[in-house]
């Protein structure tokens, strides 16, 4: 009977939330409008995705030989082995005729550079996440990802045509910025337009299209003849997507969150249309909601970083957030490169890892629909701190590491797809996109360390690594608020 009465209580308190939301009033919780939002989104943030992993075809594992000494000793030369008195290496190349590698020779002394490759972008990305996070909380959802989508087209297309190793670096920081700024007001959008009971599977499916995009890599690979055609290729391809920017407005939970009355009432007005519903009581209910949100000059002006750290309930709420992203982010990486390496066709194994996390969107969804954002993630850490701890004890080689490591990847997969979720409601919406920023850039971090442990020496040592940070990120997430169907917080 007990149980009865907290469950009759806890819908009443969720069914109370969807209706005294401003935004599900005016235009439903979820229509054509949303969907079409939604999809464009979602699809717009699939170039960062390719940027993001393009590191699996720049720079595939590649065996080398020496074929020239400095001097006429005459010695047994094994591939893949380094000589100081070597004074040509040749590479065979299996996946591009050219690649990184190869090209700017980054072998031996010089090996430090493929990790480094790939940690520059994610600084980027780091560096983008937290720029356009204020820019997206400061002048607009739309305009923010407005100006990270041309930069990125600029140096997209620039990259290609680098000169030299250390030119194709700084190109993709800015690359890795423009990135940033794109995955993270993407999601945003999504999760504020939306009614509290469809969040769990806007934010969820939301992150489909990854799978489907890090698969499209390996077609883009397969066609290319070296490392400049392939990255030009989808950096042609990005243009086609970007134009479909046009079709999103702003979000009208920004222009509410500024005070901007008018283009408040103008895109509901629009939505409402496009939705089927009656526009009659819009501006009322928009006015309405403005007056009880009491929103201060200071208070919609005036937010920056210092706010997600003001009180101690929110500075706990982000440093959480973020040492459970930079878990996440670490796993990620490390669990895709590990898996990639061992996979016997490099192709056949993109292809299979992007497939891995389709589904891992719907059952995200599902988890937060089912047990909401706290048990999920929790639970899903934990998933992977095991198969991680059981991959400790499988030797090298072993057809079981790929099993293992495959499990592994898609819990990681579902974590993020549960967080994306999650974090978006924990923070009122003046901070909501720096917030989800600071987090994303967490996630960074731990991608930029991922290549260097994945690398580490004996095998199991990456492996221990993996598994101890989930379980340490699980521990402050069970300290963290349940916010499944909970009303969005408009006002600091």
């Amino acid at each position: 009977m007990a149980s009865e009465s907290r469950r009759f209580s806890s819908e009443n308190l969720i069914d109370s939330d969807f209706q005294d939301d401003y935004v599900v009033k005016c235009i439903g919780a979820f229509g054509v409008w949303q969907a079409i939002v939604c999809i464009v989104a979602a699809v717009i943030r699939s170039v960062a995705i390719w940027n993001m992993l393009s590191i699996i075809f720049l720079t595939p594992s590649t065996e080398f030989k020496c074929v020239k000494f400095n001097d006429s000793s005459v010695i047994d030369v094994e591939n893949s082995t380094c000589y100081d008195n070597c004074a040509e290496y040749t590479f065979f190349e299996d996946v591009l005729e050219k690649t990184l590698i190869s090209e700017f020779g980054l072998i031996c002394a010089d090996s430090w550079k493929v990790g480094f490759t790939q940690s520059m972008l994610m600084f980027g990305f780091l560096v983008g996440v937290s720029l356009f996070g204020w820019i997206s909380d400061r002048f607009g959802r739309r305009t923010g990802l407005t100006i990270s989508c041309f930069i990125n087209v600029i140096f997209m297309l620039a990259v290609p045509f680098a000169p030299g190793y250390w030119i194709f670096n700084a190109l993709r920081f800015f690359i890795g910025m423009a990135s940033g700024g794109t995955m993270i007001i993407g999601l945003v959008f999504i999760i504020e337009i939306v009614g509290p009971q469809y969040r769990e599977a806007a934010g969820s499916l939301a992150l489909m299209p990854d799978g489907l995009t890090q698969a499209l890599l390996s077609v883009f690979a397969h066609f290319a003849t070296d490392w400049r055609m392939y990255l030009l290729e989808y950096a042609i391809a990005s243009i086609f997507i970007y134009v479909f920017i046009v079709l999103l407005p702003e979000s009208p939970r920004w222009l509410m969150a500024k005070g901007n009355y008018e283009r408040t009432v103008d895109v509901m007005t629009k939505a409402a249309l496009r939705n089927k519903l009656s526009t009659e009581d819009i501006q009322e209910n928009v006015a309405k909601a403005l007056h009880e949100m009491m929103v201060t000059d200071k208070e919609i002006r005036k937010a920056t970083y210092l706010d997600l750290f003001r009180t101690k309930e929110r500075a706990f709420k982000m440093v959480s957030s973020i040492i459970i992203w930079i878990a996440t982010g670490a796993c990620y990486f490390g669990i895709n490169q590990y898996v990639t390496f061992i996979g016997s066709n490099v192709f056949i194994t993109v292809i299979v890892l992007g497939s891995i996390q389709i589904p891992t969107c719907p059952l995200a969804m599902m988890l937060n629909k089912t047990f909401g954002r706290k048990v999920a993630t929790v639970g899903c850490l934990s998933i992977i701190g095991i198969t991680m701890t059981i991959l400790v004890f499988i030797p090298p080689g072993h057809v079981a590491c790929t099993v293992v490591g495959v499990i592994g990847f898609a819990a990681t997969c579902t974590t993020l797809g549960v967080l994306c979720v999650y974090v978006s409601e924990l923070f009122p919406t003046p901070l909501r996109t720096m917030a989800y920023g600071l987090c994303s850039a967490g996630a960074k971090i731990g991608a930029m360390v991922a290549p260097f442990i994945a690398t580490i020496n004996p095998h199991w040592i990456p492996s221990l690594i993996f598994a101890v940070l989930p379980f340490i990120a699980s521990i402050f997430c069970i300290l963290l608020p349940e916010t499944k169907g909970t009303r969005l917080q408009d006002t600091l």
